[in-house]
């Protein structure tokens, strides 16, 4: 029981100082969720045959860096999608709400899939902000370590 309540409590400081302050994105997040939060920038000159450059809100990018630096991004996201049976948006959300301490690690996963994806596929960090994974993602973070942050019988 002690080396439970040990790991536990490591495991809880490693989320906590990796999350850093990211939980103050939460607000941002709420009212954002739905509306788009990437514009496209084809210049006032430019011919017709210029490609349009994604132009992201900065709280945005602020996020995505913050979430890159944490070390909890796994690039293996892709597994989770497979064990899980994870095939769309809807099922990133409920899979976030059901998730409990000891899986936490499905919840970065999923959000690896925005944070890392947006790397190349522009609109994924976007579409983050709109179905709400973010959003879902740090509020589950964050009450999962709330209540596992309390002492054990």
């Amino acid at each position: 029981m002690e080396n439970e309540n040990i790991y536990r409590q490591e495991m809880l400081n490693k989320y906590r100082s990796a999350m850093g302050d990211l939980f103050r994105y939460i607000p941002w997040f709420e009212q954002k969720m739905g509306a788009k939060t990437m514009q496209t920038y084809a210049g006032n000159d430019s011919p017709s045959n210029s490609v349009p450059i994604p132009v992201y809100d900065s709280t945005l990018l602020g996020f995505v860096k913050e979430m890159q630096r944490t070390g909890l991004m796994d690039r293996n996201y892709v597994y989770v999608y497979s064990q899980y049976g994870i095939k769309n948006e809807q099922d990133e959300l409920n899979l976030i709400n059901q998730v409990e301490f000891k899986d936490i690690e499905v919840i970065f996963g999923i959000m690896a899939k925005y944070v890392l994806g947006g790397m190349t596929k522009a609109m994924l960090w976007s579409k983050a902000v709109e179905n709400g994974v973010f959003l879902h993602g740090l509020k589950r973070i964050k009450e999962l370590l709330e209540i596992w942050d309390q002492p054990l019988a």
